[in-house]
């Protein structure tokens, strides 16, 4: 009885993503290979986030890829991006969640940098690299605040994060919206870990 329920917990899990039975992997596996309860706990986390309150189900998907694409983890990048679609997302939509991971993750490397070094110096050179795809992005420029915000949260970019929440009260987002942000991406970090 007890291999059923890990096994279904497993499956569960892996049916949710669209993964087939046998792509678990050594995380999951480990997992798997005990009576853990998380599996279907993460199951369930991700099931709420994608519901939430203040995100509509295209801006819950679009927010997962882009965090999922910052994690380089192909399949999450892939049952996202459907999920962005059926949602509504289109193919400029689905393609700025990932070119927001992208994008930040150079942000993110050298505003910490800046951050963690405290020489005025360093804030008063050109940052000299092209960004156009912030003046004006296909999923608008609030929910791409949000997404930057998400990823630099991942990062762990202190100044990023701060800066994007203040960019975001500034165009009337709420908190309870941020909040959910940042709840989905740390659900889609924590899938990272289990499912390659």
């Amino acid at each position: 009885m007890e291999t059923i329920v890990r096994e279904e917990s497993v499956t569960g899990l892996l049916e949710e993503l669209a993964l087939p039975a046998d792509h678990a992997g050594a995380a999951l596996d480990l997992l798997g290979a005990t009576e853990s309860r998380y599996v279907r706990d993460l199951k369930m986390n991700l099931k709420a986030v994608l519901k939430s309150t203040h995100i509509d189900a295209k801006g819950t998907a679009l927010l997962a890829l882009s965090i999922a694409a910052n994690q380089k983890n192909t399949a999450l990048i892939a049952y996202f991006k459907e999920l962005a679609a059926t949602n509504g997302a289109g193919a400029d939509e689905v393609a700025e969640a990932v070119a927001c991971a992208s994008l930040l993750a150079c942000n993110n490397v050298t505003y910490r940098f800046r951050h963690f070094t405290g020489k005025p110096k360093y804030d008063e050179l050109r940052m000299g690299l092209r960004m156009n795809i912030m003046m004006s992005p296909a999923t608008g420029k609030e929910f791409f605040e949000l997404m930057s915000l998400a990823v630099s949260a991942v990062n762990g970019c202190e100044l990023c994060v701060k800066s994007h929440e203040a960019s975001l009260m500034e165009l009337g987002c709420t908190e309870e919206r941020v909040w959910d942000a940042v709840r989905l991406a740390g659900v889609v970090v924590s899938l990272d870990r289990v499912v390659g």
